[in-house]
């Protein structure tokens, strides 16, 4: 279970995000999806959530009935908390197989061939890497974390074509069940729910939650109306 209460986040003393309260749990597989345009603060709550260092968080972020503000990065991770960047770092000197040494034999996993990665084993993580590339070997690394339960996932679709979308989607579907866990997917094109088992979604806009709703209804009156069409939205409502 994941929930952010009366929930506001300030950037070098710009605010952001005031007084948001959602609660993320759906099914263990499933996913819980935010919506909203570029700039509306889908990715200041999951920074948020994962305490960097940036955000300065007022309200409470709750996990597993545990309120966890004041743990650090590490902590929440080891609590079972796991994020997806959309624009990792470049890491320079290290590679999947530097990863990879550190990982119990009997932890490892063969999910570089599922992934595509195999050649891009021996090169620093995300130098001169395509964007579904990137994406690709950002869920590798996040595959080699024990007993993630909720998995945060910044634009999983931005940047990459068809066929590595279908690759990404896939392979978050199989993290999902394997962990026994659930998923926060935040996106503005949506394009990545053709491939994935969405419960629940909200949108957010102008950083205000303004409806929430089934994901596939709340897409279809994105896609026909534009975001700000959810402002007022009433189907969403009758369809909830």
């Amino acid at each position: 279970m994941l929930q952010i209460k009366n929930f506001s986040v300030e950037i070098e003393n710009r605010k952001i995000l005031q007084n948001i309260t959602i609660d993320f749990s759906v099914k263990a597989g499933r996913l819980f999806v935010l919506f909203g345009p570029n700039g509306s603060g889908k990715s200041t709550i999951l920074g948020g959530i994962m305490g960097f260092s940036k955000y300065k968080v007022s309200g409470d972020i709750i996990l597993n009935n545990e309120k966890i503000n004041e743990l650090s990065i590490d902590e929440r991770v080891k609590k079972g908390l796991a994020y997806m960047y959309q624009n990792p770092p470049k890491l320079k000197g290290i590679t999947l197989e530097n990863i990879r040494e550190e990982i119990p034999p009997n932890e490892q996993n063969s999910d570089a061939k599922d992934l595509s990665i195999e050649n891009l084993q021996q090169r620093d993580i995300n130098v001169g890497f395509s964007g579904g590339e990137t994406k690709r070997t950002e869920l590798y690394t996040l595959s080699l974390l024990r007993n993630t339960k909720i998995f945060l996932f910044d634009e999983p679709d931005s940047g990459v074509d068809v066929d590595n979308l279908k690759i990404v989607a896939r392979y978050i579907k199989r993290m999902l069940v394997t962990n026994n866990a659930t998923g926060v997917i935040i996106t503005h094109n949506g394009e990545i729910l053709k491939y994935l088992d969405a419960e629940r979604s909200a949108v957010i806009y102008n950083g205000k939650i303004v409806c929430e709703g089934d994901p596939k209804t709340v897409w279809n009156c994105i896609r026909k109306e534009g975001y700000k069409s959810c402002v007022n939205c009433k189907e969403v409502e009758k369809n909830d």
